[in-house]
């Protein structure tokens, strides 16, 4: 067996095994970690026999980049073939560049046929902000994720803060960078046709040439690091010699475009001070003449500078407005001559080395563009292919609540209604959830989806798209922020990405529902309850933001009016019916059983009839769990048993 193959075996393995460890520690949009540590996104199909499917990372607050990770996914999910498209390759450089992550994430997801709930992150280790760094490195180096997974190398993290800082590493950080770029080179070589490696070295691994740009102050060093800075060059370069084809060829033209640049900027800086001391000796005639024009004296250069006759017959006509009778021009005539064969030096050594740049500018436009299709998509694709993720959205109820007379309702909508600019963003009601329990403990359960303009433009087609990408005015555009074309005009009054986030509502879940009016919905619940009914309301965003969805035609609605004034009264907490005997107690075991018997149900289903559970006390409490396959037992808490309802020794074995 091949070594890679091996490899990636263990690691799938491996990935498994800390999935299992940790699923108890599994981030959602319920959840609150909001801690420090390394967390691992993993994507739930270990199918392909290249790609191991992680991403390994570290962050001060865990809950906060899980949102920010997986409402990327959300934005690209929206958007077309074509726009995506048009993202990647109509311009010198991609509109995602370094935010990559995302982009590989999402044409794994793609091309394997996996759909929003296939995303998922688990905290693989709590750590203190100094300790990241370290622990994040122990995961790296044990689970490869820059050769199989989604990340990229580790050497090119290194450098990320130095690229764009004055401050520069020190001698023992140039080591450690030095020795991340030859375990990457030894990783090259070993898994150059695995996950994403051949991507991540043409785009980030340097060149000989650009360590030596960004490796300052050899003359400091000690020969130790002298020395391994010349094996890392050495390595380098055959490197690129064995992965890029046309290294050979573009490396003369890069060394002629270096010597033509340094040519060029001698002759600048030789223009440049003859330039100088033409002005200076300028400025002291003009005083003499009692000559105070900028725009006079600005006219006088560009006509030595350029040659140009407007600028001369400009400055003459100046000068006779001035009665000036010196004739400037042969005043000067040792510096015009001077300036003007400097600047001629200046353009023919400007020319060459411009030629030869716009070559390798060509030349690298062509290669980036071969090398974004290494993370675009290979199939063709329609928006909101990954699906939707609402299997969260479930009506909980408490059973030491008194619940004899009350009605839960959940209510999901499109946004928040906040808009910061002048574009519309109106928010809608998505989908209404109800439960009625009366006097005698029957249950009356129902879920609506809202007819309106947004779920009928849902159902009719959205077309979105990146707003910062067609922005003129968007200096630092800003990926992921999406919005929308609704007839023809920008919109906001759509599902958001936060909204999204929330309760995991899109187009998609809303395309083939059937569509109900909210009036219907309200009247239907205001036949069921009465006087004396308690109730529990669940909104997705604030009070002031649902009364925007009730148009004016609805205040007038009695449960509407109850409901906006938030005066329903609510249910009794943890409080038991007053009517307490051996009756009630009869009636909680047998609800006992049937919640056991409903729960059964669920992990069938979820399991398609693999897990046979027993001695189940709550959601909270550990439940025993039987294999029907390999007659495997284990106990675990009955909620992350029906979040992942498989046998542990048989996904191991996959």
């Amino acid at each position: 067996m091949d070594k890679a193959v091996r490899v990636i075996n263990k690691l799938k393995y491996q990935v498994k095994q800390l999935i299992e460890s940790n699923s108890h520690r599994e981030v959602t949009p319920q959840t609150k970690y909001k801690t420090s540590g390394i967390y691992m996104i993993y994507i739930d199909n270990f199918t392909n026999d290249r790609v191991v499917p992680v991403y390994i990372g570290q962050s001060k607050d865990i809950q906060r980049r899980y949102k920010q990770h997986y409402s990327e996914i959300f934005a690209l999910n929206r958007l077309s073939y074509d726009e995506y498209e048009r993202y990647f390759f109509s311009k010198g450089s991609s509109f995602y560049e370094g935010n990559f992550k995302s982009c590989k994430i999402f044409k794994y997801m793609l091309e394997n046929n996996c759909s929003l709930q296939d995303f998922h992150m688990i905290i693989l280790d709590k750590a203190d902000m100094e300790n990241l760094e370290d622990k994040e490195q122990e995961y790296f180096r044990k689970l490869l994720p820059s050769f199989f997974g989604f990340n990229q190398l580790n050497s090119f993290l290194k450098s990320l803060p130095y690229r764009f800082s004055n401050t520069q590493m020190n001698e023992e950080e140039i080591n450690d960078y030095m020795d991340l770029i030859m375990e990457d080179i030894q990783g090259i070589h070993d898994y150059y046709n695995y996950g994403f490696t051949k991507f991540n070295f043409e785009h980030s691994m340097p060149t000989p040439k650009g360590i030596e740009y960004s490796l300052n102050g050899k003359e400091q060093w000690n020969k130790d690091t002298l020395l391994k800075f010349k094996k890392v060059n050495s390595n380098l370069d055959d490197l690129y010699k064995q992965y890029k084809p046309d290294y050979d060829e573009m490396r003369p033209m890069i060394e002629k475009k270096d010597k033509l640049y340094g040519d060029y900027v001698v002759a600048r800086f030789e223009f440049s001070s003859a330039l100088d001391a033409f002005k200076s000796d300028i400025n002291k005639e003009f005083r003499k003449q009692k000559l105070y024009s900028e725009k006079a004296k600005e006219n006088f250069i560009y006509s030595v500078i350029h040659n140009d006759k407007l600028y001369k017959e400009q400055f003459q006509d100046y000068l006779k407005s001035r009665k000036c009778d010196v004739d400037l021009y042969r005043t000067f005539q040792n510096h015009i001559d001077k300036v003007q064969n400097k600047y001629e030096i200046k353009v023919n050594k400007e020319e060459p080395y411009q030629e030869i740049t716009d070559k390798i500018i060509d030349r690298e436009v062509q290669n980036r563009s071969e090398r974004h299709k290494m993370i675009f998509p290979s199939c063709q694709f329609e928006p909101f292919t990954l699906g939707d993720n609402i299997k969260d959205l479930t009506m909980r109820l408490s059973m030491d609540d008194d619940l004899l007379n009350t009605c839960h309702i959940n209510i999901y909508i499109s946004n928040n209604g906040i808009s910061r600019s002048y574009i519309r963003k109106d928010p809608d009601i998505l989908r209404i959830d109800y439960c009625y329990i009366n006097n005698e403990e029957t249950k009356y359960e129902k879920q609506y989806y809202i007819e309106n303009e947004t779920t009928r433009n849902c159902q009719s087609g959205i077309g979105y798209y990146e707003q910062d990408f067609y922005s003129m005015f968007a200096f630092r555009p800003e990926r992921f922020k999406i919005t929308s074309l609704i007839d023809n005009e920008q919109d906001n009054s759509f599902i958001s990405i936060l909204a999204e986030f929330k309760h995991g509502i899109n187009d998609y879940t809303i395309r083939d529902k059937e569509l109900v009016q909210l009036s219907v919905v309200l009247n239907e619940i205001q036949q069921l309850i009465d006087k004396e009914t308690r109730f529990e309301v669940e909104v997705s965003e604030s009070y002031s933001c649902l009364e925007k969805c009730l148009n004016q035609d609805l205040h007038d609605n009695p449960f509407v009016k109850r409901l906006l004034s938030r005066k329903l009264p609510g249910i009794r907490k943890g409080q038991k019916s007053k009517s307490t005997s051996k009756k009630v107690v009869k009636q909680n075991d047998k609800t006992h059983q049937t919640r056991a018997e409903k729960y059964q149900e669920k992990i069938n289903v979820r399991s398609n009839d693999k897990i046979t559970i027993f001695n189940y006390i709550s959601s909270k409490e550990k439940v025993t769990a039987k294999c029907n396959n390999c007659s495997y037992e284990w106990e675990k808490r009955s909620d992350h048993l029906l979040a992942k309802p498989f046998c542990p020794l048989c996904w191991k074995s996959q």
